[in-house]
């Protein structure tokens, strides 16, 4: 689907904004998580874009946008206002994957009248202590970053059976920076803690998890879920990107969270 291409002016530099123009339900902005860009979200644009209008954003660091930190969910949260700010967006539904999920419960504490509703796929409040980030961080300077990430990404981003042609993309849009930026990032979002920030939410929620999501599992979307006071929805056989392996399962949860946000 067409997209208009919005060069913003962010507070780190500039972010891309991609304007999907649709029908006249309320806007609905998608916010990928670290080491992804814009397109993850094809998939749910096409069928969301008919009914509605989509926005999708390279946040900093990622796709087409500046290579400037810092890589915090306030910092995302800045380049999600700046991109609404500059679309003409008074109010949107906000729906944020990976540490998309934080970035959007960020907005929606700070700015309440400007979200209509939240929704985090394959999010935690936090990840802190999952993993040895500087030993991560030293094997992704010693492989390089498509080596790392095509190494990875299989088994702690996708289900067991994804196509492989859906995994090398999402491994080429992963590396295609350069390897002290993606450190960077990747230092910032696996030591943070959006705890504040999700206990600000005041918007309807909702949280979905796939069943084989290795990044962050069931007990952690039921955590986030209990946080923001509604029950976890887990998506049978799919992984952490369920937004890329499987878009007509993510829209169908999605489109009767919408609708009842849109009542608001």
């Amino acid at each position: 689907m067409t997209a208009s291409a919005v060069q913003v002016d962010g507070r780190a530099g500039t972010v891309v904004a991609y304007d999907h123009a649709g029908g006249n339900a309320p806007a609905v902005v998608l916010v990928h998580g670290i080491n992804m860009d814009a397109s993850v979200w094809s998939g749910v644009v096409e069928r969301l874009a008919p009914d509605r209008r989509v926005v999708t954003i390279d946040l900093r660091g990622h796709g087409a946008a500046a290579m400037t930190g810092p890589y915090d969910a306030d910092g995302y949260a800045d380049d999600v206002i700046a991109a609404m700010d500059a679309l003409g967006i008074d109010r949107a539904h906000l729906v944020g994957t990976s540490f998309g999920g934080a970035v959007v419960c960020t907005v929606a504490a700070r700015l309440p009248e400007r979200v209509a509703s939240v929704t985090a796929i394959g999010s935690a409040v936090s990840v802190a202590g999952a993993i040895d980030v500087e030993a991560g961080i030293a094997a992704l300077r010693a492989a390089g970053a498509r080596e790392f990430f095509g190494g990875f990404m299989p088994q702690a981003s996708f289900a067991p059976g994804t196509d492989p042609a859906l995994i090398e993309r999402a491994v080429e849009i992963a590396a295609s920076r350069d390897v002290d930026v993606i450190a960077d990032i990747v230092r910032a979002a696996f030591t943070a803690d959006a705890s504040v920030a999700v206990a600000g939410v005041r918007a309807p929620a909702l949280v979905v998890t796939g069943e084989h999501d290795m990044t962050c599992p069931v007990p952690a979307g039921e955590q986030l879920a209990s946080a923001l006071g509604v029950e976890l929805t887990v998506l049978p056989g799919r992984g952490h990107m369920a937004m890329m392996e499987d878009p007509d399962s993510v829209v169908a949860v999605l489109r009767p969270h919408l609708a009842a946000g849109d009542a608001r």
